[in-house]
């Protein structure tokens, strides 16, 4: 345990990218993957895992090429001083609109599950002031919390994923194989964005303490949100079919408002079936407020970089309010995730190797 310095063992560097994966995507990929593959939707997490792979071993060799920098150092060592700097104030806009849109989604859920009454801008202002408590500390204290919520999210998950399987209709995923390939196509690489969280790696693979370990903690983490989005898709099929699938934003949440525990005496059991999502955004958007604002830090070369916190929430905050309603902000997370979510997952990291590799910048790569 690592209480007083900026380092997280890879135990903890597992479960917080584990928990930062299982963020509102999942709650809408049910639906995506309904319009795209109809049936058949439960395979496109599969071919996304081939997808997911490839992000992991360019975003792992990168970092293992400059083992220890930041980010803001090796990407001025490449490209040079201006634009390092321009590449770093890209990434943190962009994490910026998308933990926002997170956000945004995610007030949307807890107003319509739990606070109908509670305007939008006050559950938003009270998720970033709890996450500014959380980010302060440093990412060791990230890094304990993920430790502790781990279970209170994925054993409820489990318990209510078996329950669902035994009275599932298996019936509603025939026929099979039904897809055209260019929808399969399409579709793996949209539900391969779900896997965004990895970009963090590129800030926080440095506070790591075995670095040689983190590209076998991003296939743990991959590997197991896989497995938990086919389950989730096939049991959201089964469940409430997947024409309501495909007509509901929230799909799963309608399938946690249509099951009934044995024995259950509360009129909305679904609000305690949600709970585990809401401990998950949560260390989402943590780790984008974190992020964003230890790169700004970094940037300007603050002795204390958690004095930039403060500074960026205001940001995330103008971005969450900023769609003018629920299907405009489903929207723009959509969009936004499919069109930008490649760049720091794929684009800019290759760009990266292979600008060092051309300028022999950077360690020779080591890690097997």
């Amino acid at each position: 345990m690592y209480t007083h310095n900026s380092r997280i063992s890879m135990r903890q560097f597992k479960i917080l990218l584990l928990l930062q994966m299982f963020n509102m995507s999942i709650l809408v990929l049910p639906n995506t993957c309904a319009k795209i593959a109809s049936r058949d939707g439960y395979w496109l997490p599969v071919f996304s895992l081939i997808i997911g792979v490839v992000y992991i071993y360019v975003i792992t060799s990168l970092i293992d090429r400059f083992r220890g920098q930041s980010f803001v150092d090796y990407t001025q060592a490449i490209l040079t001083k201006p634009f390092g700097i321009a590449l770093t104030i890209f990434f943190a806009i962009k994490i910026v609109i998308s933990t926002g849109l997170e956000l945004r989604l995610f007030t949307e859920m807890i107003n319509l599950a739990l606070l109908p009454n509670t305007p939008l801008e006050v559950i938003a202002l009270l998720m970033l002031f709890v996450c500014y408590y959380l980010v302060k500390s440093g990412i060791e204290a990230q890094g304990r919390m993920a430790e502790i919520l781990v279970y209170f999210v994925f054993v409820p998950v489990i318990l209510v994923m078996c329950f669902i399987m035994y009275k599932a209709d298996y019936e509603q995923l025939l026929p099979m194989f039904q897809w055209e390939i260019q929808d399969a196509i399409k579709g793996s690489f949209m539900t391969s964005v779900t896997y965004m969280p990895l970009e963090f790696v590129l800030v926080i693979g440095a506070f790591a303490n075995r670095p040689q370990k983190i590209r076998k903690c991003c296939f743990f983490a991959v590997g197991v949100i896989t497995i938990l989005e086919i389950l989730i898709i096939i049991l959201t099929f089964t469940g409430i079919g997947t024409i309501e699938t495909e007509r509901e934003i929230w799909p799963v949440l309608a399938l946690m408002q249509s099951i009934q525990l044995p024995g259950s005496f509360l009129e909305n059991q679904e609000i305690l079936m949600m709970a585990w999502w809401i401990m998950s955004v949560f260390m989402y958007i943590s780790g984008g407020v974190y992020v964003s604002s230890l790169l700004i830090g970094n940037l300007f070369k603050f002795k204390r970089t958690n004095v930039t916190v403060i500074p960026i929430i205001p940001f995330i905050f103008l971005v969450a309010i900023f769609p003018d309603g629920l299907v405009y902000a489903y929207d723009y997370f959509v969009g936004f995730q499919v069109k930008m979510g490649i760049w720091f997952l794929f684009i800019i990291p290759l760009a990266l190797i292979l600008i060092a590799k051309l300028r022999k910048v950077g360690a020779h790569e080591t890690q097997p």
